[in-house]
């Protein structure tokens, strides 16, 4: 195990902690998570029409043939942090 891990994975001794709110939504992208995090923004119902409208034609969108092969990207499991 290297100095680093060691140094990362042992208990804190000094007694400052920092607690941080935080909250997760399942992976991937879906009219919910879209939905979700216009909520979270507090977002005005016309925005949240237009990132819905966005979502619905990027599920319409075939992936380019003439770019980088990117099928090795998950697009479910991307994570908005």
């Amino acid at each position: 195990m290297s100095t680093a891990e060691i140094l990362t994975n042992r208990e804190y001794k000094y007694g400052w902690v920092t607690d941080i709110e935080s909250e997760t939504i399942p992976r991937g992208l879906s009219e919910d998570t879209v939905r979700l995090i216009s909520a979270k923004k507090n977002e005005p119902a016309w925005m949240l029409e237009f990132r819905l409208k966005a979502y619905r034609h990027w599920l319409t969108m075939k992936e380019p043939r003439r770019w980088p092969n990117i099928t090795s990207l998950f697009l479910k499991s991307i994570i908005r942090t």
